[in-house]
């Protein structure tokens, strides 16, 4: 295993690179596996497990070799391991390999050639999107680059950003989720809402090369800002995006969205245990909030998984909760702490 310089990993997306997380495997926080194939595949590891984000970096005639190298390499070290939000591309080879899968939910895709806000489904979103035309609210894109960059824009974006986390009372997620960092992911683009001359939202998009798309990563909004910023932040940007032809936007997993499905790839038993902790799962994540805001804009939906080897096992579910927090489990832990003992809210502030 050898760390690659990003180039070759970019090389490698551009041709390889469907997944819609694929773009956040250029993280220098991931350690990167590579064979005797063209590719990559990008995890993370703690508690003795590796955490692998989406589906392999690589040729789809070289998953199943890529796979097979990667695990006999893992296993040789005696770790545990988990493929994270993989998709359709590698699910049938992880099951021949051993590997027990768990559809988890679907992830909301915007068709930027279906998109359309007409229709009886759509008057949220209308209503949103005329209530910041008239209050006067407009939509740009923050270009950036090494040599053009704005220190005021940037520093309000990372304040809309910190505040976010205070309203959510949650640390900022990590490993499957961007972040706001103007120094190191040079592909992301940011689109910002302002009011009154003031930036009162954000989001962030980072390229899925392979699907001649985008991934709609944060939706940011401050604590005063105007009904509708983010629809409408939403809205302007997808008018953007398909200008220059884009043709689809990937809005985000949605963890344990349409459980019915499950039942085609689960058992029963998984399928009433995740119907179960559905709610539990609440005090990590708004998961039932987040689906019916991403269900406003999709236009489809595909399935996500989450895989383990060579079984479901203790470190190889607190390695996948440590990956995706900031911080890991600590971080979340002492965050969740701060909101439930009496006369901590003040000290967040």
């Amino acid at each position: 295993m050898i760390k690659n310089p990003p180039d070759y990993r970019i090389s490698c997306l551009k041709k390889y690179g469907k997944n819609s997380i694929s773009y956040l495997t250029l993280s220098d926080s991931l350690t990167i596996h590579r064979g005797p194939w063209e590719g990559y595949i990008a995890y993370k590891t703690s508690f003795k497990s590796a955490t692998i984000l989406g589906d392999p970096i690589v040729l789809d005639n070289s998953v199943e070799e890529a796979i097979d190298d990667l695990k006999e390499n893992l296993l040789s070290k005696k770790y545990h391991i988990n493929f994270f939000l993989c998709t359709d591309k590698s699910i049938d080879i992880l099951k021949r390999k051993g590997f027990t899968c768990f559809y988890v939910g679907m992830e909301a895709v915007v068709d930027l050639n279906k998109f359309t806000m007409a229709g009886r489904k759509k008057w949220k979103i209308r209503s949103s999107v005329n209530y910041a035309k008239k209050n006067d609210m407009t939509v740009e894109e923050y270009t950036y680059s090494a040599n053009n960059r704005s220190e005021e824009i940037e520093n309000e974006i990372i304040s809309i950003a910190t505040e976010w986390c205070r309203l959510k009372k949650t640390p900022e997620l990590s490993f499957a989720f961007g972040n706001v960092d103007f120094d190191n992911y040079g592909g992301t683009r940011y689109f910002v809402c302002k009011h009154k001359e003031k930036i009162v939202g954000f989001i962030s998009y980072y390229p899925i090369f392979g699907v001649n798309g985008y991934y709609l990563d944060l939706t940011r909004r401050g604590l005063h800002a105007p009904r509708g910023t983010i629809d409408y932040l939403i809205v302007k940007s997808f008018e953007i995006l398909k200008e220059e032809r884009a043709k689809k936007i990937y809005i985000g997993f949605s963890p344990f969205s349409f459980l019915a499905y499950s039942s085609s790839i689960n058992s029963r038993f998984y399928t009433n245990l995740f119907t179960f902790v559905k709610p539990l799962f609440e005090f990590g994540y708004p998961a039932k909030s987040e689906f019916f805001f991403k269900k406003k804009f999709a236009t489809d939906w595909e399935p996500n998984y989450v895989v383990f080897y060579p079984r479901v096992s203790i470190r190889n579910l607190l390695s996948l909760i440590n990956s995706i927090y900031e911080g890991g489990i600590a971080a979340f832990v002492i965050t969740k702490l701060k909101y439930l003992i009496p006369g901590s809210k003040s000290k967040t502030k």
